[in-house]
Formats: C-alpha cells, sequence, structure tokens
C-alpha cells in the first residue's frame, strides 16, 4: 500500500523524492517504512528521534510544513547522510493523523529545485495524507490483530513445550527457540545463575553468540540499545528467588519477553524442586548404602551421580536440632557436600580440603547454633566411610552422655567412651557388675534416693569418705548409711571388689541412661 501510494504522490507532486515515515510502538521514533527509487532500500534503517526534523515538526503540530528553498538551512532539518538530502532545495512534510487525531506518522516530499507549492498541490497533499492516514490505522490494526494472534499461539506452544519438558537439558532448547520466535528476535540466549559465583552462565543459545557469563549488574536495563540492533535483559523469578535470565537481540518487546521468561522461570523452578527431591533420595539411599557397607556397582553409579569421590579423605557429620537455617549454612561450608535430612536430625558427607578436618571443626563451631553435632574421623574408601558414619553417630551420642549438648563434638574425642559406647550399643553385651549398679537406678527412682551419684563420687574421690561427703554436703554417717545400702542393693563388696570394674560399670550405666533418651537420625 505504501509503494503505491508514494508512486501516486510523487507523479502526482513532481517531486524527486518521496519519504513515508511511521511512528514506533512507544511513540518516541519516526521509522522510515517505505521511500521512492534510488531510497527504497533503506526503509526500516532510518529513524528520527523525537522531535529531530520537520516530520516531527508537522507532526507534533498537526499541519503541513513547506520549505521553499535551501532546505538544509533550516532548523527544523535534520539532516541524514543516507537520503542524499544536500541534493534538494525544497522540502514539504505533511503529517499522518488517525481519525480521532491520533499521530500515525509523515509523508516528506523533496525537489531538488526551490519550488513553491500551489493551493492545488497543497491541498492534494492533505487530502491524500488524509486518506493515507486512515489506510495506515485500519491496516495497523488488522497487523496489531493478526500479531496478538501469533503471540498467543507462540505463548501456548511455549507453554505447552516447558510443561512437558522433564529436565533442563529439554527445557534449555526449547525456551531460547520459541522465544526467539516469539519475540521475533535475531538472537535468543537462556542464563542460569551460579549462587557460590553470583554470576549467569550461558547455558543455551540460538541465532548468535552471547558472552558466556554475564553478572548481575549486566542485566539491567531490561531494554537496551547498541548501535542499530535492540537488545532485551529479562530477570527469570520464580518465588522471589532469582534464577537466570533470558537475553534477546534485535527486538523491544518487552512484555512478551516477560512473559516468556515468567513461563521459563516457573518451569525452572518446577524442574530443580523435582530434582531435589531426587537428589535428596538418591543422597538418602546412598548414605544407607555406604554405613551398611553394601559395597558393588550400585554404590559406585550413585557416587558418580553424586560427584562424590570416594577416594578422596571424607568425613562424616551427624546434628540433632537442625532448622532449615542451620542446613543451608552446613550446605554452604564445603562445596560438593551432600546432606540427608529428616526432620530436626541431619547427616552429612564433606569433602576435606588442604586445609583437613581441623579447619572443618571450626567452621562447624561456628555455626551450629543450638545444634549438637558430631563429627568422624577422616575416611578414604567407601569401607572406611561405613565407619565414619558410626564414628560420628558415637561422636553424637557421647556429646549427650558427657553432657555438652549443644556443641560440636569430634569422634577422637571421645576419649574412653570410644570403646564404652561400642559396648553400651550392643544388644547382646551382658555383665554382672552393669546389671548390679543397674539396681541402683530403679531404687533412686523409686525412693527418690541418688545412691548411684554417691558410688559415683565416692569411686572419684578414690574412696575418701571427708572428701566425698564434702563434695555431696552430707554428713561422713550418711556416708557410710548410703554405702553399706548400695552394698546390701548390689552385693558389691568395696573392700574386695576391682573398683576399675566398679568404676567402669557406674559409666555404661550412666551411658545407657543417656542412651535411653537419645534417639539422633543416623
Amino acid at each position: 500500500m505504501l509503494d503505491g501510494v508514494l508512486r501516486l504522490m510523487s507523479d502526482a507532486s513532481s517531486v524527486h523524492a518521496c519519504f513515508v515515515y511511521l511512528l514506533d510502538r512507544d511513540g518516541r521514533r519516526l521509522l522510515l517504512r517505505a521511500a521512492s527509487d534510488p531510497y527504497a532500500s533503506l526503509a526500516g534503517q532510518i529513524e528520527l528521534k523525537h522531535g529531530d526534523g520537520l516530520a516531527w515538526w508537522a507532526l507534533e503540530r498537526g499541519e503541513a510544513a513547506f520549505i521553499r528553498e535551501r532546505a538544509l538551512d533550516d532548523p527544523r532539518v535534520k539532516y541524514v547522510p543516507e537520503l542524499e538530502e544536500e541534493r534538494f532545495q525544497s522540502l514539504v512534510a505533511v503529517p499522518l493523523l488517525g481519525k480521532r487525531g491520533d499521530q500515525i506518522g509523515a509523508i516528506t516530499l523533496h525537489t531538488e529545485a526551490p519550488r513553491e507549492f500551489t493551493d492545488a498541490e497543497v491541498e492534494f497533499l492533505a487530502s491524500s495524507g488524509s486518506l493515507l492516514a486512515g489506510a495506515i490505522e485500519n491496516a495497523q490494526l488488522y497487523d496489531e490483530m493478526r500479531q496478538r494472534v501469533d503471540e498467543l499461539e507462540h505463548l501456548t506452544e511455549l507453554a505447552e513445550a516447558v510443561a512437558a519438558a522433564e529436565t533442563l537439558e529439554e527445557l534449555g532448547p526449547e525456551v531460547v527457540e520459541r522465544s526467539r520466535k516469539l519475540l521475533g528476535a535475531e538472537a535468543a540466549h537462556l542464563y542460569v545463575l551460579d549462587a557460590d559465583e553470583e554470576r549467569l552462565h550461558l547455558r543455551w543459545s540460538t541465532g548468535g553468540d552471547a558472552p558466556a557469563t554475564i553478572g548481575l549488574t549486566d542485566l539491567g536495563p531490561e531494554v537496551g540499545r547498541s548501535g542499530r540492533t535492540s537488545r532485551l535483559a529479562v530477570s527469570l523469578v520464580a518465588g522471589g528467588e532469582l534464577l537466570g535470565a533470558l537475553v534477546a537481540t534485535g527486538t523491544r518487546e518487552l512484555d512478551l519477553g516477560r512473559a516468556a521468561a515468567n513461563q521459563a522461570a516457573v518451569a525452572i523452578k518446577k524442574i530443580q524442586v523435582l530434582e531435589r527431591l531426587t537428589e535428596k533420595n538418591l543422597i538418602k539411599d546412598f548414605f544407607e548404602d555406604l554405613a551398611a557397607q553394601r559395597l558393588g556397582d550400585a554404590l559406585e553409579g550413585r557416587a558418580a551421580r553424586l560427584g562424590c569421590d570416594l577416594d578422596e579423605p571424607h568425613v562424616v557429620v551427624a546434628a540433632v536440632k537442625v532448622d532449615d537455617g542451620l542446613e543451608r549454612a552446613l550446605a554452604g561450608l564445603v562445596r560438593g557436600a551432600l546432606i540427608d535430612r529428616r526432620d530436626q536430625s541431619l547427616r552429612a558427607l564433606y569433602p576435606l580440603s588442604q586445609s583437613g578436618a581441623g579447619r572443618l571443626l571450626e567452621d562447624l563451631k561456628g555455626v551450629h547454633g543450638d545444634a549438637t553435632i558430631g563429627v568422624s574421623g577422616a575416611c578414604v574408601g567407601a569401607a572406611a566411610l561405613a565407619h565414619g558414619f558410626e564414628e560420628a553417630r558415637h561422636a553424637l551420642l557421647g556429646a549427650a552422655v558427657t553432657r555438652r549438648e549443644g556443641a560440636v563434638l569430634a569422634y577422637d574425642e571421645l576419649g574412653p567412651y570410644k570403646y564404652l559406647l561400642r559396648i553400651a550399643l550392643d544388644p547382646a553385651a551382658r555383665d554382672s557388675t552393669i546389671d548390679a549398679v543397674a539396681k541402683l537406678v530403679e531404687y533412686d527412682e523409686e525412693r527418690g534416693a541418688s545412691l548411684l551419684a554417691t558410688l559415683e563420687e565416692f569411686l572419684h574421690r578414690r574412696g575418701n569418705i571427708s572428701a566425698t561427703s564434702d563434695a555431696l554436703y552430707v554428713h561422713p554417717n550418711t556416708l557410710r548409711q548410703r554405702l553399706r545400702r548400695i552394698a546390701d542393693l548390689t552385693g558389691i563388696d568395696l573392700r574386695r571388689d576391682d573398683w576399675l570394674m566398679v568404676e567402669i560399670a557406674v559409666k555404661m550405666v550412666r551411658l545407657r541412661e543417656a542412651l535411653g533418651a537419645t534417639t539422633p537420625h543416623t
């Protein structure tokens, strides 16, 4: 339509060049949409920023503008080298206004020699501009309607594609290709956030090259221009979490870009949640196989999927009273840590850096809060890690027994409890001395007495009556009465029996008391 109008107006007005400028969507630029020969190839390449040129002057005032001669000397004229405007002396600009006075664009006509337009020619140009404005307005409405239908179809296809994707590898190519078509872009790129580095990494691309990484500050502004190329960058956000960015070049369709980015963000979040659930189950099974020493191809396969090199040194961590904040803190201590949490208890496998287990212990002490944490010794190999899970569990139990709850305790810090715990946890282990001392627990619970504490303090004071009575704040005769009651109940004769055996039995009874009240998840 524009080409036909150009021919008619050029012939009727006997001008040397005719140009049609139309407003872009944001109303800030006049874009050359059609031109008479030999300038037809420049259509779509020339633009006038707001207020530049006679075309803008006529459009903003809603009236035709005429320059009879020496057009370039007029301050209203914007010189455009590609249009060879130094050839032209006379210039006319006719505004294109819609039925309701809406601004649509402008027509400019150029002659090489000075020229005075007659009233008839002015009337013809004004009438032609009015007719052309109506035709353009109708065509734009039709084009816009057709474009909206196309956009809805593309959005529907994009929604179906992202809903069907089960992995990021399936999702990524669909998002970039369908987004490029939806936006009418030259290229589209999908970046994913690496939270550790706080940078966005290019994962999928179509239509052109792009930087391998971009910083968070490179996301804005959402729409920018570099030379003749428009660039759009929209953040991918789901649930208030930044996941990545959709970047496209050769387009300014910001609203459509946001719609595509929103769909992509929701799909990525869904896949990540499913992958985390799958990973959690994989970690749980991996830990159970390690703890049970179920070695073989299945274990090695899980280790490979989780990125765990069993030939490198690791430590096992067991913790109770764990909340979401502590879980995040523990996950962030060492890159490559594997964590399995159930309710308020947690197991973790940490690869050791060159700084060794000492640095990890210090880091754990810095974040543990109210939690109790047990840490194994360094383990290399699948078989050693099975003992590592047991060591971490014993360290956690030892913290309760030694009244160090709310602390971080390494297995190597257990002292003699390393051995006592193994006996206490063995349901088949029985000993007459332990059974005898255990009677004191029943007696104390029934009578509100403190015979076990008395025996424990007496042994600790190496049988010194005076020191023991002072420590217990009782009279020496009261202490002697308690010792006789202990002998009657247990059959233990402290004058003849081995005190080391009795002291071990007391610790074992205390240990079993603590274990009965402690049920950590390991």
